[in-house]
């Protein structure tokens, strides 16, 4: 492998993430992340990053975290009682999944009314383009897919022209590297204990044959407003631990890896 794109995803969804997220692209790997605009510290994240150079900042369309862009009013399957998006969690606790498809999640019923998701997944769009006076790198789903939040977001990112992830993750010319140590429910004393530094080196030994990689991850610190919106928390911080070893930068030199962001591939797709 000659060329990795290394991702971290959630960038927004609160002050902690994103202050962390800016150490990993400053002083580590970082060349790729994905913006929540739908958060009370989006406007605060986009104001951080918007004139770093080198860097590809994509948009993680959210419909599982905080509220929506949308007047709830418009949405009314996507949200709760008290207008907040219904959590994923509670998605495949109360729905019938009948099975997993790849990437994706297949309910009995697709809990995502296609056109309700539709209006929040174009709105998000507006509101990158509002907070960061362009549109995104790269356009990117958040934590639950099914049918038709896929199908969304291939007709929203064709409409504004934005490479969709997903044409990154099925490419034949592209190798995933492997992430099998976060688990779902992801329990907080395994999370404290999971050496992700050696195990991300480890998946990348074994994908070293291929000439393109792509691992996502989540780094971040840890604050309240995270701990409000998910259970993926103190991970975050042994992501970040790895996008900033000296040990992984040194494996990146020595097997003359370089790092590369979405634009690098759009020739490759």
């Amino acid at each position: 492998m000659k060329k990795l794109l290394f991702q971290s995803d959630d960038y927004g969804i609160s002050d902690a993430v994103s202050d962390g997220i800016i150490k990993g692209i400053k002083e580590g790997i970082i060349r790729n992340t994905g913006l929540f605009v739908n958060m009370p510290s989006s406007k605060r994240a986009a104001e951080m990053i918007r004139d770093i150079k080198g860097i590809n900042v994509g948009i993680d369309i959210n419909l599982v975290a905080g509220r929506p862009v949308t007047d709830p009013k418009l949405i009314p399957h996507l949200v709760d009682e008290t207008g907040h998006f219904i959590s994923s969690t509670r998605r495949m606790k109360e729905g019938n999944v009948l099975r997993h498809d790849g990437l994706k999640v297949i309910f009995e019923e697709d809990p995502y009314v296609y056109e309700e998701t539709l209006l929040e997944t174009e709105n998000q769009v507006k509101r990158f383009i509002e907070l960061m006076g362009r549109k995104p790198d790269y356009f990117h789903g958040h934590s639950l897919m099914t049918d038709n939040t896929l199908k969304a977001s291939f007709e929203i990112s064709k409409k504004y022209d934005i490479l969709n992830t997903i044409n990154v993750m099925t490419s034949k010319n592209i190798k995933m590297v492997p992430c099998d140590w976060t688990p779902k429910p992801f329990l907080i004393t395994e999370q404290m204990c999971t050496d992700v530094t050696d195990k991300f080196l480890n998946s990348l030994k074994s994908v070293l044959n291929h000439e393109i990689g792509y691992f996502i991850c989540h780094c971040g610190y840890v604050d309240a407003d995270l701990l409000k919106e998910t259970t993926y928390t103190l991970i975050r911080t042994r992501d970040l631990e790895c996008a900033l070893s000296d040990e992984v930068k040194t494996f990146l030199k020595e097997n003359e890896i370089e790092l590369i962001t979405y634009d690098d591939l759009r020739e490759v797709l």
